[in-house]
């Protein structure tokens, strides 16, 4: 998604207001680089999630029309900023391989699959689109209908406390040990999924059960846990 993100959306927008793509590409990169040092500092725990988020995904819209040398401005810039984004991603096809047989092998064995997320219902479901898996999960939670941040505790009682789920033990699968931690405060089962073998087997930190190489084995360790044989 990284690599195709300018690209498309070049594609996009010099049809719309002109401009060489390359121009869009390095408009986005300006953005891009100004909104991930913004995102990096934001205490995402203290005031309103929604809130925040509205107003760096506005200015990041200002910043990429500004770079690119345009002077117009939509009148309501987050509703066109989560549009464009949707149009963006829901046209790129970012699956790794194995997920989607995971998610047929999980579902076949009749465990539920929700997709667990900080990012807006644009950027989630623009995603999930583009790789064809939207209408393979029952469902998808987001910062927008969750209304936190991923690496509070608060967001994860929330998700359980919607999602209903039965007795038994949650799994999570995230590459992130600072979304996998608040998880397991909640009580739920936390598995790190590590593709490039950053951590070695041996030495997990203690709050993960297991990590993953890729989600291919997924099936069988949810089988596992819900007949209590579990790591």
């Amino acid at each position: 998604m990284n690599r195709a993100y300018a690209r498309r959306l070049a594609e996009i927008l010099a049809p719309r207001f002109g401009g060489e793509p390359l121009t869009w590409i390095l408009a986005h990169d300006d953005a891009l680089a100004w909104y991930t040092a913004k995102a990096n500092v934001i205490d995402w725990s203290e005031g309103d999630y929604l809130e925040k988020v509205d107003a760096l995904d506005a200015e990041h819209l200002e910043r990429l029309l500004g770079s690119a040398g345009i002077a117009w401005r939509p009148e309501d810039p987050v509703a066109y900023a989560r549009d464009l984004e949707f149009r963006v991603m829901s046209s790129v096809d970012a699956r790794f391989p194995d997920a989607k047989p995971a998610i047929q092998g999980l579902r076949k064995a009749g465990h539920r699959v929700h997709v667990v997320t900080s990012a807006t219902d644009s950027n989630a479901r623009g995603a999930l689109t583009g790789a064809g898996l939207l209408d393979h999960v029952d469902g998808v939670f987001t910062g927008n209908s969750v209304g936190l941040h991923k690496s509070t505790v608060a967001y994860w009682h929330r998700v359980v406390e919607t999602m209903a789920a039965p007795g038994g033990p949650v799994l999570v699968v995230d590459d992130r040990l600072d979304f996998l931690r608040p998880a397991v405060t909640a009580g739920l089962t936390a598995l790190l999924i590590d593709r490039p073998g950053s951590h070695p087997h041996e030495g997990p930190p203690s709050f993960v059960r297991a990590i993953l190489r890729s989600l291919a084995g997924l099936p069988h360790l949810a089988d596992l846990y819900s007949a209590g044989k579990g790591p």
